[in-house]
């Protein structure tokens, strides 16, 4: 990556009068839980551009970078964070993964893992449906694209520890929440997601 990429991306990143927003956090609802959900960044412009060529073009030593930002991102922030949790990565379904290479949610992961020095359980949840792409979708067509699309995986981690999720881009959260499920009705505790970049709204109705 050149020097002007580097400062570029590092611009993208939350500064310290954002992070207590409502930009670089929020809440995804489970049943009665309420999940906290943190990001690195905003999904525009050069961080917009970055995970597309680390998700299209090959590019996955972007990967381990991102997940290296948003770990120093969860050290430093002023969130509440569980003790000692298991990172698990959102899963590519076995076709997409076959096109692409790698899952770019397990890169971040292990970048982040690096950082943090929390255990990462990469095959804890497996995706069984192949769902279309969903950038053009509305959140009904997405909740109806992802029912069924996730199941506990062969490798769980212990359930005496908490689970964080992670993932490249937090849009409506209809893909957190379906991820999310098998792992929370097989009882284990979740504490929360966070990505590298979070989709900002001009209005309501673009959600």
């Amino acid at each position: 990556m050149c020097a002007d990429c580097h400062r570029q991306l590092l611009a993208c990143q939350w500064t310290e009068s954002t992070r207590g927003s409502a930009l670089s956090a929020g809440n995804l609802t489970l049943s009665d839980n309420v999940l906290p959900v943190s990001s690195w960044g905003v999904y525009r412009g050069v961080l917009k551009q970055t995970l597309a060529l680390l998700k299209y073009g090959q590019q996955a030593n972007l990967g381990i970078w991102l997940g290296y930002q948003l770990g120093k991102h969860w050290q430093t922030s002023r969130f509440s964070h569980p003790q000692n949790p298991v990172v698990v990565p959102i899963p590519l379904h076995t076709t997409r993964l076959k096109q692409r290479g790698y899952n770019q949610a397990a890169l971040i992961a292990q970048g982040f893992c690096r950082v943090t020095g929390f255990s990462l359980a990469e095959h804890a949840l497996v995706r069984t449906k192949a769902t279309n792409a969903m950038h053009s979708l509305g959140v009904h067509e997405r909740q109806a694209n992802l029912t069924g699309a996730f199941q506990l995986g062969t490798k769980l981690p212990s359930r005496f520890r908490p689970i964080l999720f992670i993932d490249d881009i937090y849009t409506t959260g209809t893909t957190a929440h379906a991820a999310v499920l098998p792992l929370a009705e097989a009882g284990y505790s979740i504490s929360g997601i966070t990505t590298v970049a979070r989709a900002v709204f001009a209005s309501p109705s673009a959600r």
